[in-house]
């Protein structure tokens, strides 16, 4: 469904930035940007019935584009493609607490999705990782070059989880971990390593 809806959509604009950028006497006056204050200011009062209806908002927002002239390549200027807004989301959600939505939009504008990071750290560990986000684009890097923040985003990505419906299948999952690790130079640690069960008996693991 997600590669169809990809197909199909191919990007989003913000109607709000649009229209501030085109009616930017509006802006200096501080006039409201609220839909019905736009519509009934350039379409009518009529226009403002129905309005807060999904599909109503829609079509107001298209005849407003219209009406106010914008040109289609600078709608597309200013959208955001699908795949940026999903890593972006992805990004976000994954990083939480980590580094900052800030850093998590950069990487996505950098062209980097949460896949492109988590094999870059599988083939390099640190140093891949920082490689990509400190890439020089235009004498600028791709994303950062802060040391403090690639550490960041290198700790999130060396975090697994380890999901088992039994005791026996876990056991086989973390030895397979273990020795794929070993393949790319990188081990678990221990201390960081926590085993939970909703079992009352505890579970005898060997980490």
């Amino acid at each position: 469904m997600m590669e169809q809806f990809k197909k199909t959509v191919v990007g989003f604009a913000d109607t709000l930035t649009i229209f501030k950028n085109f009616l930017t006497k509006r802006q200096e006056e501080k006039q409201s940007f609220k839909v019905e204050d736009l519509a009934r200011d350039f379409l009518g009062p009529e226009f403002t019935e129905g309005l807060h209806n999904t599909a109503q908002d829609i079509k107001i927002l298209s005849t407003l584009i219209d009406k106010i002239n914008v040109p289609n390549d600078k709608i597309i200027s200013m959208a955001k493609s699908t795949p940026f807004i999903l890593a972006d989301r992805a990004l976000k959600k994954y990083f939480k607490g980590a580094v900052t939505s800030v850093i998590a939009s950069k990487i996505a504008l950098g062209r980097i999705n949460l896949t492109t990071l988590k094999k870059a750290f599988q083939l390099g560990g640190y140093d891949s990782v920082k490689m990509l986000l400190a890439e020089n684009i235009n004498n600028k890097p791709r994303v950062t070059k802060n040391e403090k923040t690639i550490k960041a985003i290198v700790d999130r990505l060396d975090d697994i989880i380890v999901i088992a419906k039994s005791e026996e299948k876990l056991q086989q999952m973390i030895e397979q971990l273990h020795t794929q690790s070993q393949w790319i130079d990188l081990g678990m640690n221990k201390q960081k390593t926590n085993v939970m069960t909703n079992k009352e008996q505890p579970l005898q693991i060997q980490i």
